[in-house]
């Protein structure tokens, strides 16, 4: 066997385009969008008789879809799981993960720097409605999360890198400390996403990915996925979706389909960007700090070398002013747009943390006056040149 035909035998080439049989829809090169909302038998004892796990065989759109099957078979390929399971937001993935694995007075280990919506599901729904304990941990040490999981522990969510300051944990050395519980790992993997970083390997049990980020890579579609390899896990998320009702719609899961044959061209270009412009903002006299994992600089840069391999376009900085000035600075921007999300074409500019309280942002380990950006694919001169100019603002 060749070299090319070795490598070839696992290339994600393959795991991109995994799923599509050409064959079923006429040979198109791009799947088709499914609208249909049901499908038909020729008898009364072929539903009755049909296997609901066949991934040919379909009956209800709530249940599942062709389009949406294509989307997950690659996500899971591509995250290296069994099986993925694709819902209309990245909330209703996350919170599906929660319940699928907690119960009445479940403990739960979380990490401090979490989506917050999904904290909020933690520490207002799951308390008061099923008297769930919740522990938050920093992250950055394994001690913390030896002193916190307990036998009596259910399930541990990370987030690495955490989408405000970048923080990492320690994804193996977590995992292994939770299987010794017989805890269920869960992270958000929207960051890294399976280009950069594949936790199932690493001994994770649920990934989830908000697609609206760098899946759908276009800010048109909300979206949300869950991949995992155990069998009985799986079973449990299938049944879960079916009964909430959560599944994603057609033509966003073709639009997924869509964003996940640029994936990864577009991922290195945000990172070959965020790289320039983070170099930029660290050697700016009026930036403070800068958080990018891919500076040899920041603080967990050898632990993000053992377990990614790449990062993305997100990025956060203090600057060496006030709140408010921090807030003139986004302002004064030209390119980079104030909004919330990230992981499109656009470059986006916020403040998570402006209306927080001093001591609401020392916990989670930050200032007021953080600033996070996404570096889009308007390129990096006029990046660097937009910044530039609104940092001029600061002290003036």
């Amino acid at each position: 066997m060749t070299k090319q035909s070795e490598y070839l035998k696992d290339a994600r080439l393959i795991e991109t385009h995994y799923g599509e049989e050409y064959e079923r829809y006429y040979n198109a090169i791009v799947p088709p969008v499914f609208l249909n909302s049901l499908n038909v038998f020729p008898s009364i004892d072929a539903y009755y008789d049909s296997d609901k796990t066949d991934k040919h065989v379909y009956c209800y759109g709530r249940v599942q879809n062709p389009t949406v099957r294509i989307l997950e078979d690659k996500i899971a390929a591509l995250e290296h799981g069994e099986r993925a399971f694709v819902f209309s937001s990245g909330m209703a993935a996350a919170t599906t993960a929660v319940m699928a694995v907690c119960r009445s007075g479940s403990h739960v280990v979380c990490v401090r720097n979490v989506y917050g919506p999904l904290k909020t599901f933690l520490t207002q729904y799951c308390t008061e409605h099923f008297q769930m304990r919740i522990t938050f941990v920093k992250g950055d040490k394994l001690e913390e999360f030896e002193e916190a999981i307990t036998d009596d522990t259910d399930l541990v969510v990370l987030e690495s890198p955490s989408s405000i300051l970048m923080t990492l944990q320690d994804i193996q050395g977590v995992s292994s400390i939770a299987a010794a519980h017989h805890a269920r790992v869960y992270i958000d993997n929207t960051y890294c996403t399976p280009i950069f970083q594949n936790p199932l390997d690493l001994g994770v049990d649920m990934v989830m990915h908000t697609m609206s980020k760098y899946i759908g890579g276009h800010s048109d579609i909300i979206g949300g996925v869950l991949v995992a390899k155990d069998t009985a896990l799986l079973d449990k998320l299938s049944l879960m979706r079916e009964l909430y009702g959560g599944i994603l719609g057609p033509m966003e899961a073709w639009l997924g389909i869509r964003g996940i044959r640029t994936l990864e061209v577009r991922l290195r270009q945000h990172e070959k960007t965020a790289m320039a412009v983070a170099e930029f903002l660290e050697n700016h006299p009026k930036v403070r700090k800068v958080h990018y994992p891919g500076l040899p600089s920041f603080p967990q840069y050898e632990l993000m070398k053992k377990q990614q391999r790449g990062n993305c376009g997100l990025m956060s900085f203090e600057i060496d002013g006030t709140v408010k000035e921090a807030k003139e600075f986004c302002e004064a921007l030209s390119i980079f747009k104030i909004g919330v999300s990230w992981g499109g074409f656009e470059s986006l500019v916020t403040m998570p943390f402006a209306r927080a309280t001093d001591e609401e942002a020392a916990w989670l380990g930050a200032e007021q006056n953080m600033i996070r950006i996404h570096c889009g694919l308007e390129g990096e001169d006029l990046l660097i040149a937009d910044l530039e100019k609104g940092l001029e603002t600061i002290g003036t």
